[in-house]
């Protein structure tokens, strides 16, 4: 259906029940059981199931209004809320552009310390790809800023505490070789000089970096790093330098969204075998639609990379002055929960390894978790190609999220029933329904990404009448929206996203001199809910 909803104009798909079929047959089977009847008299017969059947047009734009719903900010512990909540006011972007970021700091803040385990051999780490969607000027950057300041001032005090212990590993290198020249003299008389080692760079970003020096960083931090960038589309775009085989970046990549062993092998450096037993890689950045279209090809989508984005794109709304402003209390409220994620101790194996402390579900919601599962697994069953796909990661990122929610928590104060390690039905249902929003925006990123010139129009209106609270009159659209020339133009647009059941009419109230009640129309989700047509 997704291939006949991106014609244009959009054809007209019936799902009609064939009687007497065996479970998943289908018209093959139909045909096979009366060969024996005529042609002609077969064709109506299927006439008239086809007009006994519901007609529909089959239009990307179907859950358009479930995925302009806002980030659920009210899913997050205070004082991330409350942070998130404030930084958006201020900056006028929506949550989401504050959200994400958000999330993946934290995760990356987590990193390999913990794992959420849903039965055994089945575990999720803290690694979350998340990408804002949004043209230029939306205010992506001002908020990604923001909330990525806290793991930017302590990656700042690591790297000034680095260059002070390399000042004196400078000093006692020179020492070393003093007394070394000395050993020498004396012809090993007494043991050797010990040899001082190089200090090591704690590193907790990363930006334009490759897979190969990717490696030895997550050598040195076995924590793991977020790639932070303001501007995803370097990042996308290099994988296509290695689409015919001439590298393993973009398998290396699939493989540490799932924290699994990294191996690389280089020619000229040494070692020239690099080994990661858990790569761990959160990251966060922004895109363009229209770059995003160009990127995401055929073969990125069947490679899995599209599936393993977890994408947000708000409508656009204009900028509008606030004398808003978040407080400095609340700022370092939000980091001190950032420090105290990084301040979660990492277990490590003899030989240096980071071991993740597993996390498990209690009964409760081990419950949620089950009924989550089973109903995700239903949608996933009816959808197909790029959806279906995004549908499969989402049950793991439902988890992931369950995971980073659940220490969020812990960080911020909450008070947790019993141990730590043990994850209550409020984090699964968090996790779960922050899946369930993420799912909607994928549905509507994978739309842009389909849609014909029609519904991209009808997608611009959507979000324009979004930005401006949901409620619209047809003057209004015809002024404020420059496609429309006349407002009969304007009515008519309207008119068929009411038909598409993504709003309706709503008759106002006349002035106080009288006259003729006009007409606003109200998209779905802007008060009373609308039922789909």
């Amino acid at each position: 259906t997704t291939i006949l909803g991106g014609l244009d104009p959009p054809t007209q798909v019936t799902l009609a029940e064939i009687p007497g079929l065996p479970e998943s047959g289908d018209l093959v089977e139909y045909l096979e059981q009366h060969d024996a009847v005529e042609p002609e008299t077969l064709r109506e017969n299927l006439r008239g199931f086809a007009e006994s059947a519901a007609v529909g047009t089959p239009d990307p734009l179907d859950s358009e209004a479930e995925a302009l719903d806002p980030f659920p900010v009210e899913l997050f512990p205070e004082p991330v809320r409350r942070f998130v909540a404030e930084a958006s006011r201020a900056l006028g972007c929506e949550p989401g552009f504050m959200a994400l970021p958000t999330l993946a700091v934290a995760a990356a803040a987590i990193g390999n310390a913990y794992r959420l385990e849903l039965k055994p051999g089945w575990t999720e780490p803290a690694i979350l790809w998340a990408v804002i969607v949004g043209e230029s000027g939306t205010l992506k950057t001002p908020a990604f800023k923001l909330a990525t300041a806290p793991i930017r001032e302590l990656q700042t005090q690591l790297l000034h505490e680095h260059r002070e212990a390399a000042q004196d590993y400078a000093e006692e290198a020179l020492y070393y070789e003093r007394e070394l020249s000395r050993w020498k003299r004396d012809k090993g008389i007494a043991k050797p000089p010990t040899k001082p080692q190089p200090p090591t760079a704690e590193r907790l970003l990363v930006s334009d970096t490759t897979i190969e020096a990717l490696a030895p960083i997550l050598q040195q931090n076995p924590r793991g790093v977020l790639l932070c960038r303001d501007e995803l589309a370097g990042w996308i775009g290099s994988f296509d330098r290695y689409a015919s085989g001439k590298g393993t970046d973009a398998s290396n990549w699939l493989s540490i969204h799932g924290g699994e062993t990294l191996i690389v092998d280089r020619k000229t450096s040494h070692p020239q075998m690099l080994h990661v037993p858990r790569a761990a890689v959160s990251l966060i950045g922004g895109i363009q639609p229209g770059i995003l279209a160009k990127y995401f090809d055929q073969e990125h989508r069947e490679s899995g990379l599209a599936a393993r984005l977890l994408m947000a794109w708000p409508p656009r709304r204009p900028k509008r002055w606030t004398d808003s402003a978040i407080s400095p209390e609340l700022e370092a409220a939000y980091a001190d929960v950032i420090k105290s994620l990084y301040e979660l101790p990492l277990e490590l194996s003899e030989r240096q390894e980071v071991i993740p402390a597993v996390m498990r579900l209690t009964p409760e919601a081990r419950e949620v978790w089950i009924q989550f599962y089973n109903e995700h697994g239903q949608q996933q069953v009816e959808l197909e190609g790029d959806l279906s796909a995004a549908w499969s990661k989402l049950e793991g990122y439902a988890a992931r999220l369950t995971l980073v929610v659940h220490l969020l928590r812990w960080a911020s104060g909450e008070e947790l029933l019993g141990d730590l390690t043990q994850v209550d039905a409020a984090s699964v249902q968090a996790g779960a329904a922050l899946s369930r929003w993420f799912g909607a925006q994928a549905r509507r990123v994978y739309a842009m990404l389909e849609e014909t010139e029609t519904q991209a129009a009808q997608r611009r209106l959507l979000d324009w009448i979004s930005a401006r609270g949901g409620r619209v009159t047809v003057r209004e659209v015809q002024q404020g929206h420059r496609q429309f020339v006349t407002s009969d133009e304007a009515r008519r647009a309207l008119q068929r996203l009411t038909e598409k059941g993504m709003g309706r009419w709503e008759t106002l109230a006349s002035g106080s001199s009288g006259g003729r009640p006009s007409e606003a129309f109200v998209l779905r989700g802007s008060g009373d809910i609308v039922a789909n047509s």
